[in-house]
């Protein structure tokens, strides 16, 4: 690992491979000006390209532990979400997005000098993280957990509110409602990851996003700004912590009224309803059920 000395603090960089540098470059680029292309602002954003970045280090720490090639492990990392703005849109169509990445990994690597067999083997692992008609590898499995492990712990929390303010939201009731879907993936953490070594760091970062969620809706209560209770429920084989309002601004209570579950465009998704008993306000979430692998 390399260490830069900051003014006063330390900031630790992973080893990434030097033979991939110009790729990275040309990666940034392609996703800063996709992702400004969707969000219309001058200043290109650094969100996404971040996430590729911090799942290309996960990546190669968890290849090294586990006897993967941390070459191919950082090129899935990086690329796995390349396509999630392709053409600067979002989520249009039935083409899952990982069909995109696939096509920017080799449209960018295709100049560069690395094997065929590298760029197949990684396009693979990208198909992976949606299909599930494909036998896991290594690879893939490490792929999957490094991405799992950014939307975990304190900086899943992190990222989840640095989300909501980019959609425009802030300490609003949707975004408060929405923390059940951060409880249930935290909820089942251990059972959501291939690697061992994945595994270990997402059973002590699950523990962080419980807590803070938890400490977080107490202090919303203390300081009078808003009142959240959490609701038990089951949807299908998974066991919901469901945040929602005590009571509707009417003054009435809210309840969860429906749940079912869905087949969307590339995953299982659980759907949940919840309604005033007395007027007609509802709040409605939808995510995709965790995929359980252990």
């Amino acid at each position: 690992m390399n260490k830069k000395a900051g003014t006063s603090t330390q900031v630790i960089e992973p080893d990434f491979n030097s033979r991939l540098t110009s790729i990275r470059n040309a990666l940034g680029q392609h996703i800063r000006r996709e992702e400004s292309a969707y969000s219309s602002t001058i200043k290109a954003p650094d969100t996404l390209m971040g996430h590729l970045e911090r799942v290309a280090a996960y990546a190669v720490r968890l290849a090294l532990q586990e006897g993967v090639d941390p070459l191919r492990a950082e090129l899935a990392g990086l690329f796995h979400d390349a396509g999630k703005f392709y053409g600067g849109k979002y989520h249009e169509g039935n083409k899952p997005e990982e069909e995109y990445s696939i096509e920017v990994l080799q449209h960018l690597t295709g100049k560069d000098g690395l094997e065929q067999t590298v760029i197949e083997d990684v396009s693979d692992a990208i198909r992976q993280l949606y299909r599930d008609d494909f036998k896991q590898t290594p690879l893939s499995m490490v792929l999957f957990d490094a991405d799992n492990l950014d939307k975990i712990g304190l900086l899943g929390i992190a990222n989840y509110f640095i989300k909501s303010g980019l959609r425009g939201q802030g300490i609003t009731t949707d975004m408060i409602t929405d923390l059940t879907v951060e409880l249930t993936y935290a909820r089942y953490a251990a059972r959501r990851f291939y690697t061992k070594t994945g595994r270990a760091l997402a059973e002590r970062r699950s523990t962080d996003t419980i807590y803070f969620i938890h400490h977080f809706l107490n202090a919303l209560k203390e300081d009078g700004l808003f009142e959240a209770r959490i609701e038990h429920t089951r949807v299908s084989d998974v066991d919901l912590e469901v945040v929602m309002p005590s009571t509707c601004n009417c003054g009435a209570s809210m309840e969860v009224k429906q749940t079912w579950i869905e087949q969307g465009v590339k995953c299982t998704e659980i759907h949940l309803e919840m309604t005033c008993t007395s007027c007609d306000n509802r709040h409605k979430i939808k995510f995709c059920r965790p995929m359980f692998v252990v």
